[in-house]
Formats: C-alpha cells, structure tokens, sequence
C-alpha cells in the first residue's frame, strides 16, 4: 500500500482542553492524504479519553511521562508518511496548511526541511480574522538550514521533514531532561547540513498559542535552552565541522542575543550573565549577524501563485 505524503505527528500531555481543536483543524484540511499519531505522555486528566474517542481515525500511542521529545521519537518510528509534521497539542493548522506543504514539496523538488509560518495568537482571539490571504505562497529556498539568511520564529509546530533524514538524524535528543526548552532549534542544528530547506514567508500555516507573558520562570527556561545549545556547540555535537562553525554560531548566538535582551529587559541580570560567560563569542557573532543583514543582499523570495484548474 503507498504511503502517506504526511504523518501528523502530535506529543500530548494534559491537554484535554485543547486538543480536540488540534486534531480537527487536521480533519478540516483541502488535502487528504494524511495520517495522524497522537502520542499520549503519561496525561493524568481526561487527555487519553479524549483521544480514544476519535476511534481509528487516529493512531493513539502511550507511554509512561517522558517528555514530548520522547513522545515524537515514539510517534515517528510508527509513521508511514514521506513527511514528518509535527504539531503541538496546543496548536492546530489552517485549513491550507497540508495544501501549502505539499506544493512546496512538489514545486521545490521534495526538500529536506520545511520551516512552516506561525500565527501567534492568545486564547479568545478570532485567528480567521487575522490570518489573511492564502492564495499565493511565497518562500525562501536555501542548500540547507545553515545557508539561511533570515529570522525565522521556530516551534515544533512549524517543523516538517523528510521522515528518512529524521531518521538518519537520529531523531530528537533523548538524553536531555524533559525540561529541555530549545529542543526544536537543537534539532534542526543537527539537520541542518543534510540538505535543501524551505522557509515560508506567506501564508500563515500553524495557529501558535500563547500562554500568558514571557515571566521570569519563562526567561530562565529558555536560557538554560540556549545554554543546552551552546554546551551541544563546544562539544562538537553539531555537523559541519569547522566549515560552518559560524553559520552555527549565527543560529545560536543570534537565540541567545534575543534572550539576554528579554533577561535584561525582566531586570535578571544573573540569567544575564549565565549567556554572557559561555556564550559570549556566539551572542557576538549572532548580534553581528543580525545587524549585517541590514547591509547584505538577501535571498530572493520565491513567489507561487494559486494554481488554476484543468
């Protein structure tokens, strides 16, 4: 039987209320050919009940609470899908997005890596009213994620991927502490040399929700992420070799440059300093990075018009 073009992949922990908004913003998609994992992560509130319900619809996957880096690699090694997408429980699709992934696909010449665009949005927000139109694509294409000259906001949720270089990659990173803050951003470090990468500009395909304002428990989680990073980077952890040390450095220090400016701007100047004393060549070579995209000649957007029926 031929495979899946897409194998939705979603990490579920305590998330009774909102992940049927997730899985039906997949049911709801203009493209079909799709299947869906929901791996359930040890939930202790009505999660798992929630999921049964949908029946074969869905594949449903358990396992005692290991954290959802755990829980992905579960969902891939059951996947029969050329792609893997990975969307959070929290989150959920436009009804294009599958469409748009795969005309990137096939007019891209079936790239490694997909960078999808997040809609940022907050419990009681109309997301219909601010997504605007879909009916032209525009992207960014690279030899590979390294090669990018842009910011690009990073989630799991905007992640899809060949599932043979998932799998050659080793997956995510189970060794860290399920608390692991920057696992998306470690992930496609590692990926990042394995081949041709999209990044989509327009239109927005993931509704990202947010929880409240970056707090100061916040701030501190991501930095002990960024530092994650940057202990993985001086270990030698990423592919590359010496060749592309600053295209990782770029990545990295341009991570923790934005999160020193939130530590300074929540007055934490020990989370301040935390960066600052092992990453400081790297948040240099970030900053740098950034304002030099001031002056550079960037990539030229790649432009995809609705396409017209037979």
């Amino acid at each position: 039987m031929k495979n899946k073009r897409f194998s939705v992949l979603i990490p579920v922990y305590n998330r009774d209320v909102y992940v049927r908004e997730c899985i039906d913003s997949i049911f709801s998609q203009t493209f079909k050919d799709y299947e869906i994992i929901a791996i359930d992560d040890g939930s202790t509130d009505g999660t798992l009940e929630v999921l049964q319900s949908y029946g074969e619809q869905i594949k449903v996957l358990s396992q005692a609470n290991q954290g959802p880096e755990v829980a992905r690699n579960l969902g891939a090694s059951q996947a029969s899908g050329e792609y893997l997408v990975f969307l959070d429980s929290d989150d959920f699709m436009l009804s294009w997005t599958l469409a748009t992934y795969d005309r990137i696909i096939q007019e891209c010449d079936f790239p490694t890596l997909i960078i999808g665009t997040l809609l940022p949005f907050h419990d009681g927000q109309d997301v219909k009213a601010a997504v605007g139109s879909n009916t032209v694509i525009e992207l960014l294409k690279y030899r590979d994620y390294l090669s990018k000259d842009t910011s690009t906001d990073l989630s799991c949720s905007n992640i899809v991927i060949k599932s043979s270089v998932f799998k050659q990659a080793g997956g995510h990173r189970q060794s860290t502490p399920k608390t692991f803050h920057a696992d998306e951003h470690d992930f496609v470090l590692r990926v990042g040399t394995y081949g041709p990468c999209v990044i989509l500009q327009k239109p927005a395909t993931v509704a990202y929700r947010i929880h409240g304002d970056n707090t100061i428990r916040d701030v501190a989680r991501m930095v002990s992420g960024v530092l994650s990073l940057v202990h993985a980077e001086q270990q030698g952890y990423y592919p590359g070799g010496q060749q592309r040390r600053f295209a990782r450095y770029a990545v990295i220090g341009g991570m923790a440059y934005s999160w020193l400016r939130q530590a300074l701007h929540a007055r934490s100047y020990v989370l301040a300093l935390k960066l600052l004393m092992p990453g400081s060549i790297m948040l240099i070579v970030g900053a740098l990075n950034k304002l030099s995209r001031l002056f550079r000649r960037r990539t030229p957007s790649i432009i995809l018009t609705e396409q017209q029926a037979d």
